[in-house]
């Protein structure tokens, strides 16, 4: 009976988990990334609600994938220190996943209850994020190529979000959704340290 069971507790592990958590955009409120070299998720959720959307309630999360169900951070992203929030992630399959939170981030009480229940949230579009960062400086050039000679004329203000397609050698190459949406490398250093789960 122990060889049988072998084989599904082998599945149990972190490399089965990795199958369970999809990066992309679940119900066009939560956007989600997983690096699976780190085991680092990293996401952003918005929601607004009520005349003129004058609700919202927005939070920036990260934590390490330790199986189905591990712990995560939330927080106002550049607000860690006041507004953090510990919880939880539930991976229900590969594109369906659960939040809860103990308490309520500030103005999500009008919009979603994270308290009383776990929030469900539908895999919408899978893509290739392996983080999610905000900018920490005022002002964030971006660049064409991993050379500070090639600076492109847009810039990043502090707090905008960037979704991470690849890092390498200190530069992230990053998909800034604005007005208009722009691709570029951003140094690393100018990017949220996440933090060792």
């Amino acid at each position: 009976m122990k060889n049988l069971l072998l084989p599904f507790l082998f599945l149990t592990s972190s490399s089965f988990c990795q199958q369970f958590l999809t990066a992309g955009d679940y119900d066009g409120t939560l956007s989600l990334a997983f690096n699976p070299k780190t085991q680092i998720v990293t996401g952003y959720y918005e929601n607004h609600t009520g005349d003129d959307d004058k609700f919202s309630c927005v939070f920036y999360l990260e934590g390490t994938v330790t199986g189905t169900q591990f712990k995560i951070q939330t927080y106002f992203p550049n607000d860690k220190s006041d507004d953090l929030i510990e919880g939880d992630m539930e991976l229900v399959d590969p594109k369906a996943l659960k939040i809860k939170l103990p308490e309520e981030h500030g103005g999500c009480w009008n919009v979603e209850h994270f308290a009383d229940e776990p929030v469900r949230f539908e895999l919408y579009k899978a893509t290739k994020w392996i983080q999610i960062n905000y900018t920490i400086k005022e002002k964030v050039p971006l660049y064409r190529s991993k050379n500070e000679v090639k600076k492109m004329k847009s810039f990043l203000v502090k707090n905008d979000l960037v979704y991470v397609e690849k890092i390498e050698e200190g530069w992230a190459y990053t998909t800034y959704f604005g007005k208009r949406t722009v691709k570029g490398w951003i140094k690393i250093s100018d990017l949220n340290e996440l933090s060792n789960h």
